[in-house]
């Protein structure tokens, strides 16, 4: 999703003074800079890295191949419905010569549009065919960890090209990419009714209990999807509540104010630090095997 706002703001000359990929290779690889300011130069270069590149772990061809390992290694666990729509993602991901055909035939939209739309079913399929059981609450926990970490890098990237001043207005424009990247923009303007502005947009993706990629609703959401666990390992889920209640707190408690206070980048990342860490808990006690 990401990348097809990015690409659509490339196309539009109104906005292509101020636009760059850089933000987008910060949030989603671990290049260096110089490396990326190579990249980012050709937007179709940046769409081959991110999507097909082979020897870029973070490309979506290898995390989808990774999926579907999972899958493959967990079918007693998932429904026959999950593992098919999981396949259908995989062979979409690898095949190298649709990507570069669409790339070369200037269709590269209808090709984003093919991903988020098969991710989209993906999660659709799983919402309405898996038990409300076991694998359910681990894919659940996986989901709401990742967003809250994406969502967390995303606004750290956005604000720090305004020195995270909440008071700085931005444009219009800037604001609109990073709440479409969230799908976030038609919920803002229903929320909000002075305009896109740095506050509120902090306060959508940080404090914002309906947007489902805010930090609140994720932090919100492993606790509640932690409870249901309780049953299956009572030591291990009681260290996994402590850590997301106090990452929930952390967040609910807070306000602009306090985050401005204490700055938004330390801010930010003292949130990220909680979210790995309750990965980390959660991996050591439930997929350790020592």
């Amino acid at each position: 999703r990401m990348l097809k706002i990015n690409f659509i703001t490339a196309l539009d000359r109104s906005a292509q003074a101020d636009f760059n990929w850089q933000p987008v290779l910060q949030v989603f690889t671990n290049l260096e800079d110089d490396k990326i300011a190579e990249l980012s130069r050709s937007g179709d270069d940046v769409l081959r890295y991110m999507i097909s590149n082979r020897d870029n772990h973070n490309s979506i061809r290898n995390i989808i191949a990774r999926a579907r390992e999972n899958a493959r290694g967990m079918q007693d666990h998932i429904t026959k419905e999950v593992w098919e729509s999981m396949n259908e993602f995989y062979h979409l991901a690898n095949d190298d010569a649709a990507v570069e055909r669409a790339i070369e035939c200037d269709e590269q939209i209808v090709m984003l549009d093919r991903f988020i739309e098969r991710g989209l079913m993906f999660y659709g399929v799983a919402e309405v065919t898996m038990p409300r059981g076991q694998g359910w609450n681990y894919m659940t926990l996986g989901k709401l960890v990742e967003r809250g970490i994406q969502t967390a890098d995303i606004l750290d990237v956005k604000f720090s090209n305004i020195d995270y001043d909440l008071s700085n207005a931005a444009d219009v424009p800037y604001w609109r990419n990073l709440l479409l990247s969230l799908s976030g923009y038609e919920l803002y303007l229903k929320t909000y009714r002075s305009g896109l502005d740095s506050r509120n947009v902090a306060d959508l993706a940080i404090l914002n209990t309906s947007f489902p990629r805010s930090l609140l609703y994720s932090a919100f959401r492993l606790e509640r999807t932690i409870h249901a666990l309780s049953s299956e390992n009572l030591e291990a889920t009681d260290q996994l509540r402590r850590i997301i209640g106090r990452l929930r707190s952390k967040i609910e408690y807070s306000d602009l104010e306090t985050i401005s206070e204490m700055g938004l980048h330390d801010y930010l990342k003292d949130v990220k630090k909680d979210f790995l860490t309750f990965s980390d808990a959660l991996s050591h006690s439930y997929f350790a095997y020592n």
